[in-house]
């Protein structure tokens, strides 16, 4: 099963480098799903969960956004400095993404596997659901304007949130 998913993985994934094919080999198991081995990548790391949203790894971009913000809820709630706060929340969302890339991107795969035919597998069809994908990133970009609309206003003209 591990042979054939990495042939999949080889024929499907988006510009596959050969450290990436070590990487994702490394940590596959028998069964296709990745361990929980950490292993660094870069632009996950960077970018976080938008780097995973422009993978079009929805659900574990989501995951990675969650925790953070709890993270970030906990030492908010601790009563923790804001800037620190903000710093955990970043910390956690980068070292999530980047050292947890390949384990969350075998994830995605064994879905769009399942979606595509687990015994005859459709390479066009993961090719399809592989290619990156940047109005994902984008949308999410508007959404978090929409949300911090009301504070960049008052930021920006110094009215207060509260009336």
């Amino acid at each position: 099963m591990k042979e054939k998913y990495l042939k999949i993985l080889k024929e499907s994934y988006y510009n596959l480098t050969k450290k990436d094919e070590k990487n994702f080999s490394e940590i596959m198991n028998d069964e296709g799903l990745g361990k929980c081995k950490p292993i660094f990548n870069l632009y996950a790391f960077i970018f976080g969960w938008f780097y995973l949203l422009y993978r079009r790894m929805v659900t574990e971009a989501f995951g990675v956004l969650i925790f953070s913000l709890m993270i970030g809820y906990i030492f908010a709630y601790a009563k923790i400095h804001p800037l620190v706060v903000l710093v955990s929340i970043f910390l956690t969302n980068s070292l999530l993404s980047g050292f947890c890339y390949y384990f969350l991107y075998l994830n995605k795969f064994s879905r769009d596997i399942e979606n595509c035919g687990e015994f005859n597998t459709d390479i066009e069809c993961m090719k399809k659901r592989a290619k990156p994908k940047i109005s994902y990133v984008i949308w999410a970009v508007i959404l978090i304007l929409i949300f911090i609309w009301p504070w960049l206003f008052a930021l920006i003209t110094g009215d207060k949130l509260h009336g």
